[in-house]
């Protein structure tokens, strides 16, 4: 069983490759750590071979003032050259990075930022102002192209995030998003600036929502701190709604998600745990048995094991 945050990665790398990640497969015993560092790896090669190119169109920048750059651009130059040539001139123009981007539409700079030297980002995020990047980030969402939105959350400032989570309502966009970032200390500072209520709304959203959407908040759940995820965990398998716990329980049978249900029923209060108990069927807890492949899991399994009959025991009497 394949963890979730590898199956990002893996994702993440087959987008970049424009391959489709099932021929990635084999790729799956490296960990999300080891397909992390061969995607920034395939990506530093590729965009160091188009060095010598960049180069020589960044001689011309001084020549071209950014109103007709702009005008230019939008009209002439497909967003892939933009996006792959654009990190490049705009660290050997600097000055001119922020004149020029705030001069172009959020529908062009969307096209364009999948094609950006992911190690631009870091560069250039403390530098850009959320006015700038909001409206490109609320088209991406719009897009759902979560893929592309989670490269610049990874390197997001603290400043920026708080502006994000101020200026941006979609709850299934952050939450998807959020399952590709691959920093967990990143992915801490979005919930905990999202605080409680919104995490609990998301949870609520995602257990009436679509398939993707449960995954995504199982797998950001299960990586970010306890304190911070308890509320969420709380409403998503906790919760006394028996047909809304099991509605989650099915998807994560179908999408190998169960590991990381086993995970959090360990942030579950007894009380809670009864609900996300009483949720099991003997086909569904067959198979939350057979995800307890750590010592942790199998810990975690023997406690939710015991409220089991206790669960059926209530059913019984009401």
């Amino acid at each position: 069983m394949t963890d979730l945050l590898t199956c990002t990665q893996i994702e993440l790398l087959a987008d970049l490759l424009d391959a489709v990640p099932a021929s990635l497969a084999s790729l799956e015993h490296l960990g999300a750590a080891g397909v992390y560092a061969l995607r920034n790896r395939v990506s530093d090669a590729l965009f160091d071979s188009m060095a010598s190119t960049f180069s020589r169109v960044s001689k011309l920048a001084p020549l071209v003032p950014n109103a007709l750059v702009i005008a230019t651009a939008q009209k002439s130059v497909p967003a892939e050259v933009a996006g792959r040539a654009g990190g490049a001139l705009g660290l050997a123009h600097e000055d001119r990075a922020v004149g020029v981007l705030s001069g172009m539409k959020p529908a062009y700079l969307a096209d364009a930022a999948s094609y950006v030297d992911p190690r631009i980002i870091p560069h250039f995020a403390p530098k850009l102002p959320a006015r700038l990047l909001i409206p490109t980030a609320k088209e991406l969402l719009r897009r759902k192209d979560y893929l592309t939105a989670s490269r610049f959350v990874e390197f997001a400032t603290d400043e920026l995030i708080v502006e994000f989570e101020k200026a941006i309502d979609d709850d299934e966009g952050i939450a998807r998003t959020g399952a590709l970032v691959f920093r967990t200390d990143v992915l801490n500072q979005i919930l905990r600036v999202a605080r409680p209520k919104r995490l609990v709304r998301m949870a609520a959203s995602a257990a009436a929502g679509s398939a993707d959407f449960v995954v995504a908040v199982l797998s950001v759940l299960s990586r970010i701190e306890p304190d911070v995820a308890s509320p969420g965990v709380d409403e998503l398998l906790g919760n006394p709604n028996a047909e809304s716990v099991s509605r989650v329980l099915d998807i994560a049978v179908r999408h190998d998600a169960v590991g990381e249900v086993l995970d959090l029923s360990t942030l579950l209060a007894a009380d809670r745990l009864h609900h996300l108990a009483a949720a099991s069927d003997v086909s569904v807890a067959r198979q939350i048995e057979g995800s307890a492949d750590t010592a942790g899991r199998r810990k975690a399994w023997k406690r939710l094991q015991r409220a089991m009959p206790a669960a059926a025991s209530a059913k019984t009497d009401n």
